[in-house]
């Protein structure tokens, strides 16, 4: 039996979706195996579509392949405390899924294009400008 890996997209990497080719690899990657999930915190999804309108609806064509998460009063907590030093929503966000959690005891890498957001915040990240 094989390891389920675990990923969650952040504002950014929802951002590269439509042109980059690790980014539509990991969607493609999740796409065609039972082995790779691919989340997203309704917060990330928010940030991408400020930035660009249509982001939601994109996203919502992946259903199949992304799992969205509703946010709750434990992300508020981790998103407002984030917001204080300094991060964006989107990535607060990220990093509130990636910690280990009821849903994910073991967490999950943010699979980023913006890997350097994350340094010294205790999360995995796997960079997809490599």
């Amino acid at each position: 039996m094989s390891q389920i890996e675990h990923y969650v997209l952040d504002s950014p990497t929802l951002l590269a979706m439509g042109g980059n080719k690790q980014v539509s690899g990991l969607v493609h990657a999740a796409a065609s195996s039972d082995d790779v999930r691919l989340w997203v915190p309704v917060l990330c999804l928010l940030e991408a579509e400020r930035e660009r309108v249509g982001i939601v609806a994109h996203a919502g064509v992946l259903l199949d392949v992304l799992r969205v998460i509703d946010d709750d009063y434990a992300m508020a907590m981790t998103v407002a405390e984030l917001l204080r030093d300094g991060l964006v929503p989107g990535i607060a966000a990220a990093v509130h899924v990636a910690r280990p959690n009821p849903m994910l005891p073991e967490g999950a890498l943010v699979a980023t294009v913006s890997p350097e957001a994350y340094d010294r915040l205790g999360v995995g990240v796997m960079d997809l400008n490599r």
